[in-house]
């Protein structure tokens, strides 16, 4: 056990844990093993204090406990505490504490979160950098934002949330705020404080309750300072269950009996941020048996999915989509998920491996699914072999789905029926409202919206013969593919989602 009455604590490790937190909690931090904070606490406190103070120190912590009489001398010795501030300390309320110290639990949020889009007052009232970062992190996971935008300009700096995939201005702070808070966030990430030049990349992890919580930080310079976008990655909300994703009943049966085909390619595509990962992984654990080897190449991993085996590409140290792909097939994988196929050499190898008794998965960055055969031919792939290895290509959207409390009837005008060719007055058609439920946006959660490819023999000739994308589309939809913009309206007719969502996210 650490004698206080002698042991030496390094300035350094002090200023970890600010006067105010050290005395709230009656913690002191004792030193940093491997990135993880060592610190004494009273032999009394709860798990809940312990993860209060690592998600505060943005770092896991290592705990050892001694009675509250050794720490209070411990805290008058290394912070200068009085007698009087102690018992003060002793008697506050745990949640003021907290709320005073800028340590800031995640918690459910209650009426907290319903009007967290009408406030609009400044996150950094109480003065805390720490609690401000804290705050911003804590309120974007309660909302379930999945990222967060922290942008400086001339005069202020913008906090934004992405919500269902839109953007949400939530504060404008006074430009004093900027590179305290960004710094924060970076210490939080283990990046490089005094390397403001050059983009970096980092992770914190929290606790919320009993789950933990992945954020990647990216920092990148601007000419006011750097902007800081905060990815949350949050397994609780990834949703693996290919019923619950989006698919029609009919193109759900074609995937379903495809990704248990024993060998081929299924591909799909869309822009970033339209859900392709989270459909890979659903299929993933859909086909997961004790019976098989699935392996992935991933760039990054973005969820541990139990039973398979998941790599990460390492460019710098030469890890590459191609070279992993090329020892996984050492590794007698059955089915191997490959995250993007991004140039020739790992398309070739994919639709050699696919050839070969493999079931390989992968997403391209195209608009539609037939677009996807002429990419890869494009990339230098024989048109033979696309034709050959192909079984199902899926191109995707996410829509975001009305609020059931607030979304009201709606009557298409004249105009959008003509864009969305609706000729009857078919259909139940809602609009957004908004209220506190969905944070007054009118849409509360996403669903997908699917474009089924089924690779056919009537179609993997004409992929054979090279076909221009505009014929392979048409001959698609005569083989029975239902577009995006018609996936997207059906939603719109049932009521799940808005005209103006399928104006936005589809073309006709």
């Amino acid at each position: 056990m650490v004698d206080f009455s002698t042991v030496e604590i390094h300035d350094d490790v002090l200023r970890l844990i600010p006067k105010e937190v050290a005395v709230s909690f009656f913690v002191i931090p004792l030193s940093v093993d491997n990135g993880a904070v060592r610190v004494a606490l009273p032999d009394d406190c709860d798990e809940q204090t312990v993860g209060d103070i690592s998600f505060f120190l943005g770092k896991k912590v290592t705990v050892e406990k001694f009675p509250r009489g050794v720490l209070s001398a411990a805290l008058q010795r290394f912070y200068g505490v009085s007698e009087i501030d102690l018992a003060r300390a002793g008697s506050q309320n745990r949640s003021e504490q907290m709320h005073d110290s800028g340590v800031v639990s995640v918690r459910d949020g209650g009426a907290h979160d319903d009007e967290l889009f009408k406030e609009r007052s400044d996150l950094s009232s109480d003065g805390s950098i720490v609690n401000m970062a804290n705050r911003l992190i804590t309120d974007a996971i309660r909302m379930g934002a999945s990222d967060i935008h922290i942008e400086p300009y001339e005069r202020f700096m913008r906090v934004r949330y992405r919500l269902d995939g839109v953007l949400h201005e939530m504060q404008q702070l006074g430009i004093d705020k900027s590179k305290p808070l960004i710094s924060r966030l970076k210490i939080m990430s283990e990046l490089d404080i005094a390397e403001k030049r050059r983009p970096q990349d980092g992770r914190i992890r929290v606790r919320q309750d009993n789950r933990t919580i992945d954020i990647r930080v990216s920092s990148l310079p601007t000419d006011f300072g750097e902007k800081v976008v905060l990815r949350i990655l949050d397994k609780s909300q990834l949703q693996l269950d290919l019923t619950k994703l989006g698919f029609e009943r009919e193109d759900l049966k074609k995937f379903e009996r495809t990704i248990k085909l024993p060998y081929g390619m299924i591909l799909v595509t869309g822009p970033t941020g339209s859900g392709k990962t989270t459909t890979l992984y659903a299929a993933l654990q859909h086909i997961n048996d004790p019976n098989v080897n699935i392996t992935t190449i991933e760039d990054p991993v973005e969820y541990n999915l139990p039973g398979i085996n998941q790599t990460q590409v390492r460019s710098e140290i030469g890890v590459t989509f191609s070279a992993a792909l090329r020892s996984i097939l050492r590794q007698d994988p059955n089915i191997i998920m490959v995250g993007e196929i991004r140039d020739s050499e790992t398309a070739e190898i994919a639709i050699r491996s696919a050839l070969t008794g493999h079931l390989v998965f992968s997403t391209l960055h195209t608009n539609d699914a037939p677009s996807a055969v002429t990419r890869l031919i494009d990339m230098g792939v024989e048109p033979f072999l696309v034709a050959s290895s192909l079984r199902m290509i899926l191109a995707q959207r996410l829509l975001r789905k009305l609020c059931d409390k607030c979304k009201a009837p709606y009557e298409p005008t004249n105009e959008e029926r003509e864009e969305l060719e609706i000729l009857k007055k078919e259909g139940t058609f809602c609009k957004a409202v908004g209220c506190p439920s969905c944070n007054n946006t009118g849409y509360k959660g996403r669903a997908a919206v699917y474009e089924v490819l089924l690779v056919q023999n009537g179609f993997s000739d004409l992929i054979s013969h090279g076909v221009r994308s505009s014929d392979l589309r048409k001959k698609a939809q005569e083989l029975g593919m239902s577009t995006l913009r018609e996936a997207a309206l059906r939603k719109a007719m049932r009521g799940e989602t808005s005209v103006e969502e399928v104006l936005r996210e589809t073309v006709s």
